[in-house]
C-alpha cells in the first residue's frame, strides 16, 4: 500500500487529483489537506508517514515550496510532485529535489505517467535490500539507508545515513553490478554514492546531506555528473 498526501486548497482541483490517482489503479491510501500547516502537523507532531507528496504551490499562509522544505527535513527521499498554475517556482523545486512539476490544467496521461514512475521508485526503495556477510555475521541493509560505499584492499565499507558503518569482503566492481538502483552511482574506483543522500556536487566530489565528502575521479567524472544532472533535472521531463 502506497500512502499519498495531497495538499490542495482548490476543491475542484482536489477532486480532479483524487480521481486521477484512483484512476491509475494504484493500490494506495490518499490523505487530503487544504493547507500546508495541517499536513506539517501530521508529519511533525503526529509522526504520520507518507510515501509520495502532491503539493499545490499556491496555498494559504504557507506555500507548497516552504512546506516541501520542512517535509525534506523529515523525509529526504519521498517523491514530491508539485502542482501549479505557474512556472515561477521551478528553481525552488529544483533545489529541494522535486520529483516533478506539473502545470495546471493537468494532463491526465502525463499525471498517470508521473505517478506511475513515483510509485515504481517508491516500491524499489522500500523493497530493495543488500545482504552482506563479514566474519560470519550477516546483515541486511536497506538501499535507502546507505549514504555511500567505499572500498579498500578487497573490503567494502557501507557508510550509513545515521553515521553507522558495516563492512564486508568483496570487490566494488561486483557490487556495482549487483545493485539494482540508478541512484547508486560509481564516482571513483573506490567509491559508490547514493544520489538520494547527496546535497551538492562540485568539480571534485559530492557533499552528502550530513556533510561527508565523496570524491569524484577523472575516470568516472562524466558519468557521475551526467547521473547527478539526470537526478536534478528529472522534474522537467514530459512537461
Amino acid at each position: 500500500m502506497i500512502n499519498i498526501a495531497v495538499c490542495e486548497d482548490n476543491s475542484e482541483d482536489m477532486a480532479y487529483v483524487r480521481s486521477a490517482i484512483y484512476g491509475t489503479g494504484t493500490l494506495c491510501s490518499v490523505s487530503e489537506y487544504q493547507n500546508a500547516e495541517s499536513l506539517l502537523w501530521d508529519i511533525e507532531t503526529e509522526c504520520k508517514q507518507f510515501d509520495i507528496f502532491l503539493l499545490d504551490i499556491y496555498l494559504p499562509e504557507k506555500n507548497g515550496v516552504e512546506a516541501a522544505r520542512r517535509i525534506r527535513a523529515k523525509n529526504e527521499n519521498a517523491p514530491i510532485i508539485f502542482i501549479s498554475s505557474s512556472e515561477e517556482f521551478y528553481r525552488e523545486a529544483f533545489d529541494i529535489y522535486a520529483f516533478h512539476y506539473l502545470i495546471k490544467p493537468i494532463d491526465h496521461d502525463i499525471f498517470a505517467d508521473v505517478l506511475e514512475k513515483a510509485v515504481r521508485i517508491t516500491d524499489k526503495e522500500r523493497n530493495y535490500n543488500l545482504k552482506i556477510t563479514y566474519k560470519g555475521k550477516s546483515s541486511v541493509l536497506k538501499y535507502s539507508e546507505i549514504a555511500y560505499i567505499s572500498s579498500f584492499n578487497h573490503t567494502l565499507c557501507f557508510h550509513m545515513r545515521d553515521g553507522g558503518e558495516y563492512t564486508s569482503y568483496g570487490k566494488l566492481d561486483e557490487l556495482a553490478a549487483q545493485i539494482k538502483s540508478e541512484l547508486f552511482v560509481r564516482c571513483h574506483k573506490s567509491f559508490i554514492v547514493n544520489l538520494a543522500n547527496v546535497r551538492e556536487m562540485d568539480t571534485d566530489g559530492f557533499r552528502t546531506n550530513d556533510d561527508r565528502y565523496v570524491p569524484i575521479s577523472r575516470t568516472y567524472s562524466a558519468y557521475a555528473k551526467e547521473s547527478y544532472h539526470k537526478r536534478l533535472f528529472g522534474i522537467f521531463q514530459d512537461n
